[in-house]
């Protein structure tokens, strides 16, 4: 198959999640990602236990989840012939990925300067808590603590609530998406130029360019806010935006008609707030009228009765929910790998779309150094060095 970044060869220091998505993107549409990982032990996130378990093969079920379409080429960094390898093949590179603490590469000698100098089309990106530079720049950066710094933290959940981080790795993921949309417009720009560059993401950045509709009208209207004691869905928006109670389960309703609403649900009392000034001082008020009639219908009858006039809403759904949901499996969100130690992966499908050129699985996540014989080798490294580099430890 045609794939869409054929021919593209990435060298991938990444590890946790800002990193591998975001270059697992990019192997899913057929670039040649080269992961940089430990002799042996492989990057840190293949022990990162989900709920203390691990899955079958010894490995994080985070892993899998995000090193697909890579092969692991085991180099010991620490080791000067290490570092001499990877001076000897990054002429044959393309696009290098890093998302170490800032000033750690340079200190490795694999800093954007040194490589440049020794490629100078190469494409250098570095995902990192808050940058290169700055007053924060010695600090760690980490989803939860990102999210608490950013105010997303602060504006989830209910007014008496402590301040309520999102139940995912919500910056992470975004950072990721970041990192390979970037790459990707170093990419186009060097096909036409012949132009390396440096690529910079942050979890700092990502974290307030997601809030930019929330962040204009806070510095550009005269007005503050607080979240709701209800739990309206975001604290800057008014009733309905929430999730109200049913017999058996929750359902979302979005924005909508407050006298429509009432018409619906037997309120009339609704239609004197259908303004949005009113919907938002008495939003407190609505969503507790609401909840107690909403509780009174099943989900389904409920969701039917809404969606049929047009409501925007739906079903509250747990993952036991969401991986039978219709939908998804239409979309093809959830697929299937065979993973020679693990066996039966069920792992998430490619959320975008291409018509001649589709993403695919051409490899699963591989073991430790699995491939670092055959990466070399393609990369003109003579079999006899290969075996001497093994004698002594610097790769694996």
């Amino acid at each position: 198959m045609q794939t869409a970044l054929q021919g593209v060869r990435i060298l991938d220091f990444t590890q946790m999640m800002l990193g591998p998505w975001g270059t697992q993107f990019l192997g899913d549409y057929g670039a040649d990602v080269l992961k940089i990982e430990r002799p042996g032990v492989g990057e840190w996130e293949r022990g990162l236990r989900a709920m203390g378990k691990l899955v079958r093969d010894g490995n994080s079920a985070f892993f899998h989840a995000m090193n697909r379409n890579k092969r692991s080429l085991a180099i010991n960094l620490k080791s000067p012939e290490g570092i001499d390898l990877i001076y000897d093949v990054i002429s044959k590179i393309d696009v290098v990925v890093e998302n170490y603490r800032p000033g750690v590469m340079e200190k490795l000698g694999l800093g954007y300067e040194k490589l440049s100098q020794l490629n100078p089309s190469l494409i250098y990106a570095s995902g990192s808590g808050y940058g290169s530079s700055g007053p924060y720049v010695t600090r760690p950066g980490q989803d939860l603590i990102i999210q608490a710094i950013s105010g997303l933290a602060a504006n989830t959940g209910r007014k008496s609530d402590l301040p309520t981080p999102l139940g995912s790795a919500i910056v992470d993921a975004s950072t990721a998406l970041m990192l390979a949309l970037h790459i990707m417009i170093a990419l186009y720009y060097r096909k036409m130029t012949g132009q390396g560059q440096k690529v910079e993401v942050s979890l700092f950045n990502t974290a307030i360019a997601v809030q930019c509709q929330e962040l204009a009208a806070f510095t550009n209207l005269d007005l503050r806010w607080d979240r709701s004691e209800t739990g309206i869905g975001q604290a800057w928006l008014a009733a309905p935006y929430g999730i109200y109670p049913t017999k058996d389960g929750y359902i979302a309703i979005a924005m909508a008609s407050l006298a429509q609403l009432g018409d619906l649900l037997d309120l009339p009392e609704l239609r004197q707030y259908d303004e949005p000034e009113a919907a938002f001082e008495h939003r407190d008020l609505i969503k507790s009228m609401m909840e107690k009639r909403t509780a009174q219908y099943s989900r389904q009858e409920l969701i039917e009765k809404l969606l049929s006039a047009d409501i925007w809403c739906g079903p509250v759904q747990d993952f036991d929910d969401l991986i039978e949901d219709p939908q998804a499996n239409w979309n093809e969100m959830f697929i299937e790998i065979e993973h020679p130690d693990a066996g039966k992966l069920r792992l998430v499908g490619h959320p975008g779309k291409l018509s001649v050129t589709p993403g695919s699985v051409r490899y699963p996540p591989p073991r430790v150094g699995e491939h670092t014989d055959q990466i070399l080798q393609e990369l003109g490294i003579e079999s006899a060095r290969i075996a001497d580099l093994r004698m002594k430890g610097v790769i694996g």
